[in-house]
């Protein structure tokens, strides 16, 4: 994972980002998260490692015109694609550049925080949800996702970037799911001073495009989008046999069709 990072994130990727990976994944998942939060009209809500604005764009529905969202991500590219996307009308969204281990946001400034499918990727994961927990207000709401255990599809998709790309690139794939584990989610949570902690685990069925497609796709959205691009083209076409080969079993009506643990968990500040 060191020779990638969401952090110096450009090119088309973020494009791709909102292009690919929110329908296909980012929006089939956050109906749990936002289930979990139970939004309220007039609330102020913070949306950490908001990508291109999924869910603070959702958020906004649901606070109305009353309340108010801040999206931040530490990509500018995200952050770009954000504010020219498709809002709902009257939405009162803010968006900034900004790490999640260092808010710049005074204490107590919102009554619910949501990270979904980012906390794996922070680099300072105890640092970022203290941050949470210290812009929450007093008995404010903190949820966050991460994906639950790897599935075989992306395991041996991360098998064959390894063979046939880079060592290194296995490693990001695999990072994705570095957070899979409830009870370690729920620990981080109660050690940056959260309470009434709860982690769960439940399953989102992707129905994804046909193996070599999400491949592309897929590696499309990340910053392995250019390592790749760079290998030999007879490198780049063994590791898409090999993918469409192992994925065979999970391929049906022409998608990939995906079973995903999901981990969600909910505190208080």
């Amino acid at each position: 994972m060191n020779s990638v990072s969401y952090r110096n994130f450009s090119g088309t990727g973020a494009d791709n980002y909102r292009r690919y990976f929110v329908p296909a994944i980012a929006t089939p998942v956050s109906v749990g998260l936002l289930r979990a939060a139970d939004l309220q009209a007039g609330e102020r809500v913070l949306d950490v490692a908001c990508g291109t604005g999924l869910i603070a764009r959702l958020a906004a529905e649901h606070v109305g015109r009353g309340g108010s969202v801040t999206g931040i991500d530490v990509a500018p590219d995200m952050i770009d694609l954000a504010k020219t996307t498709h809002a709902p009308q009257g939405a009162n969204i803010d968006w900034q550049v900004s790490d999640a281990a260092s808010l710049p946001f005074p204490d107590s400034a919102y009554d619910v925080v949501l990270c979904q499918m980012g906390l794996m990727f922070m680099e300072d994961q105890s640092a970022a949800v203290a941050e949470m927990r210290r812009v929450a207000v007093p008995g404010g709401r903190v949820l966050l996702n991460t994906p639950g255990a790897i599935q075989p599809i992306f395991e041996s998709m991360a098998q064959a970037i390894v063979e046939h790309i880079s060592p290194d690139l296995g490693g990001f794939v695999r990072a994705v799911f570095a957070m899979h584990d409830p009870d370690v989610v729920a620990t981080l949570l109660r050690s940056a001073g959260l309470h009434d902690v709860s982690a769960t685990v439940s399953t989102v069925t992707f129905h994804l495009p046909p193996p070599a497609e999400f491949l592309w796709q897929y590696i499309s959205v990340t910053p392995m989008g250019p390592v790749v691009a760079a290998a030999p083209d007879d490198a780049k076409s063994a590791m898409e046999q090999q993918v469409i080969e192992r994925w065979q079993p999970f391929v049906a009506d022409g998608h990939t069709v995906v079973d995903q643990p999901m981990v969600i968990a909910s505190a208080r500040g």
